[in-house]
């Protein structure tokens, strides 16, 4: 538990990381445009962890953010290394939207994370704060999924 804990918190500890698989004129080509936070921090959170697909990290985050992760420094630099060890280490791990909103520059996810296809997974919050649009602050909290629930509702 204290391992799938540890991999979890990486996991969302990452979304303000780096890791610099492509140049970054070529990741900025990569990133669409976007009409709004909203979409930018969706499409941000697919691509790295639904695709694993860390070439936009680059492009997407400030090179300062503020992290509130307690597990990770802050600054994209601190991510480099853990994102690419985090993947290569669990190449199934999923992390659902099951529900996004936006408030100003604030845009918050409600997400399923899952390790591997076996792992009933984690109910989490993520928070992301843009400017200038570029992720510069991140929160999260996380929740281990049970095995049974005193009611009937479901986390999502």
């Amino acid at each position: 538990m204290k391992l799938k804990r540890k991999a979890t918190a990486m996991l969302l500890g990452m979304s303000l990381m780096t890791a610099m698989s492509v140049s970054p004129a070529f990741a900025a080509e990569k990133v669409p445009t976007f009409t709004d936070n909203k979409q930018m921090v969706e499409y941000f959170w697919n691509e790295v962890f639904n695709k694993h697909d860390t070439s936009v990290i680059d492009a997407m985050t400030a090179p300062d953010y503020i992290q509130h992760n307690p597990g990770f420094a802050d600054g994209r630099q601190a991510f480099e290394s853990g994102i690419e060890g985090f993947l290569k280490e669990f190449p199934e791990s999923k992390a659902e939207i099951k529900h996004i909103g936006a408030d100003g520059d604030l845009v918050f996810i409600h997400n399923h994370i899952t390790l591997n296809t076996k792992d009933r997974g984690q109910a989490a919050v993520d928070i992301f704060r843009v400017k200038d649009g570029k992720i510069v602050e991140h929160w999260d909290v996380i929740q281990d999924i049970p095995e049974k629930a005193e009611n009937d509702n479901t986390m999502f």
